[in-house]
């Protein structure tokens, strides 16, 4: 089974009109977060009825997914990688696990726009962590890269903590990240809180509080959204 069979059988799925509108809904225009990235248009149902069929891939062929310069090709790799992932982690296959977690963070520099991160990195990096395959720390050391999509690994990865019931590791995270620049990691940041706060309203709700000066208006915006109106009010008050 070759990567060449996989991205055969996804340019069956092209469409001329859907290249053009993720061109422009993933920001590949100049001086945007996606600058130069390729597209050629395939939705992403699409894609995983294909990836399907080569879950069997080698390490070597998914490489060159990885390595490919169109995302979509790419987003066929990182699916491997997380529908792998999870069965090794339904299955109790650490081993494999483990396998796959420093495939992934090896070939990180491809997983290069927020939808690559987002399906992928709690499935393969949170769980790693949580199953003790990593040290936490991991998180801390891809929070202080320069590069954006790391620090978006690591918020995003903490997903793995809060459906566990444990929200520490994204309040620890979110308050470093605060001073970040990119509104990518203020709306990743927001969401993580928003999801933690289904777990723990009043710790997350005293958390931003103590923080208000600090948290930029699109992660409060993100993390309150499902707040009771008068409540959403009121956090926003002073956000202007």
């Amino acid at each position: 089974m070759k990567s060449l069979n996989l991205i055969t059988e996804l340019k069956k799925y092209t469409s001329e009109k859907r290249k053009t509108s993720n061109e422009w809904f993933f920001k590949t225009g100049k001086g945007e977060y996606g600058e130069g990235d390729k597209f050629i248009g395939i939705s992403m149902p699409d894609i995983r009825k294909v990836v399907k069929n080569f879950m069997k891939l080698e390490y070597s062929e998914i490489k060159k997914l990885l390595n490919s310069p169109i995302h979509e090709i790419r987003m066929s790799g990182v699916l491997i990688l997380t529908e792998n992932a999870k069965k090794a982690n339904k299955n109790n296959k650490n081993k494999e696990l483990k396998r796959i977690t420093d495939f992934y963070l090896k070939h990180k520099n491809s997983i290069n726009n927020w939808d690559l991160v987002d399906v992928s990195c709690h499935y393969i990096v949170g769980t790693a962590i949580l199953k003790g395959l990593y040290e936490l720390q991991l998180l801390d050391n891809l929070s202080i890269s320069p590069r954006m999509w790391d620090r978006r690994i690591a918020i995003v990865s903490t997903f793995t903590f809060i459906k566990t019931g444990d929200i520490f590791p994204t309040i620890i995270l979110a308050k470093k990240f605060f001073n970040n620049k990119e509104d990518l990691m203020h709306k990743a940041t927001g969401w993580m809180l928003r999801e933690a706060w289904k777990k723990e309203p009043v710790i997350i709700e005293r958390f931003l509080l103590e923080n208000y000066k600090n948290i930029p208006r699109t992660t409060l915006r993100y993390a309150i959204e499902r707040m009771e109106e008068t409540k959403r009010k009121e956090f926003l008050y002073f956000k202007a």
